[in-house]
């Protein structure tokens, strides 16, 4: 892909580009606009150094993407509501410090993130991104067909209550925990979305689970989804999935939300840092089944006649639908697996 009006420079051969030739506060043509957003869909994350970029210019950046949200929980830049502080100072340990998508629990989660360094440690405070796409593609194909076939969980108060955020967070409101507990269960229900899904503009197929948000793979006994879950967490940490980026005053760093996972590296303690943040845009986890390649496909999507005759036949039909949408699936992939076995060999086999 090659660009008129910005130029990119990879930060490894899997993820990541830096932007040159461009000043952020004085962007006037939108075909300028337009080649970084197409700069950020083939690298995932994309880099600009030395860009004091005023709040005007930061919020046109963002409209690129979709209109700014607005946050509730985090202090903003006076008169600028969609310009979120996110600061830390301490030895208290942040909530990002773990291979994460952002806001995987919402039915449309957000599609990209901006962050401008504001200030500052000494040393420290790099941030990583990894490409869940390379991740997937890595899997192999039985792995690859086990996920096309499930979906995983992702559940906002079940991650507080596991990271204990309930009560500093009820304190920083001046609210009673438990009230507050009970009102984030009915205002944020668990959300299930494939875990593999199509990157809305590449179609590309992405690993969508997390270690912040995911609670389990739907329809797989718990202690296998358990396993297959802290897999997964270890597998996106190899570090040919990854960048690092080192921050320096007035870097900014625009990501794809759903193409790629972060980690905050907190090795500054005590010392301050603090970031100004946007999200813009959102997106609806869905899996095509006709983008997926026929090695992969799992054996639940399609069964053969004689395997549908035999469900049919012995199945009680009212009560299987009835069952959920998991459940019926697995039955179908017995009977299905039961089809494919050669049974005048295996009589042969027991009559030696």
């Amino acid at each position: 892909m090659s660009f008129s009006h910005i130029s990119v420079e990879p930060l490894t051969p899997t993820i990541g580009g830096i932007i040159h030739g461009v000043d952020l506060n004085a962007v006037k043509n939108p075909a300028v606009y337009e080649e970084i957003k197409q700069a950020l869909w083939k690298h995932g994350v994309i880099f600009f150094r030395n860009q004091p970029i005023k709040p005007e210019a930061y919020l046109n950046l963002g409209r690129v993407f979709g209109e700014p949200e607005k946050h509730e929980f985090f202090p903003h830049v006076e008169g600028f509501p969609q310009i979120q502080k996110i600061s830390h100072q301490g030895y208290s340990k942040p909530d990002t410090d773990r291979w994460h998508h952002d806001v995987s629990f919402r039915k449309s989660p957000t599609l990209v993130s901006i962050l401008r360094a504001n200030q500052l440690p000494q040393s420290g405070g790099d941030t990583m991104w990894m490409n869940c796409a390379r991740a997937f593609e890595e899997l192999g194909p039985g792995l690859q067909s086990l996920l096309l076939g499930v979906e995983a969980v992702h559940d906002l108060p079940w991650s507080f209550r596991k990271n204990d955020n309930y009560a500093t967070i009820a304190e920083m409101n001046g609210v009673d925990r438990l009230e507050y507990e009970l009102d984030m269960i009915r205002k944020s229900p668990e959300m299930a979305h494939p875990a593999i899904v199509n990157h809305p503009v590449t179609k590309k197929l992405t690993l969508y689970v997390n270690s912040i948000w995911t609670r389990k793979l739907r329809g797989i006994h718990p202690d296998l989804s358990d396993a297959l879950l802290a897999m997964l967490f270890e597998w996106v940490k190899k570090p040919e999935f990854m960048c690092r980026f080192r921050w320096e005053q007035d870097s900014i760093a625009i990501w794809d939300n759903l193409a790629t996972q972060h980690y905050a590296v907190f090795d500054y303690a005590p010392h301050y840092r603090e970031m100004l943040r946007m999200t813009a845009g959102n997106f609806t986890p869905e899996l095509d089944r006709a983008t997926v390649p026929a090695e992969m496909v799992p054996a639940s999507w399609h069964s053969s006649p004689s395997a549908q005759r035999a469900l049919d036949s012995i199945v009680d039909k009212s009560r299987l639908a009835q069952s959920s949408p998991q459940e019926r699936a697995a039955v179908g992939a017995i009977f299905e697996a039961l089809d494919r076995v050669d049974l005048d060999a295996l009589a042969a086999r027991a009559k030696r």
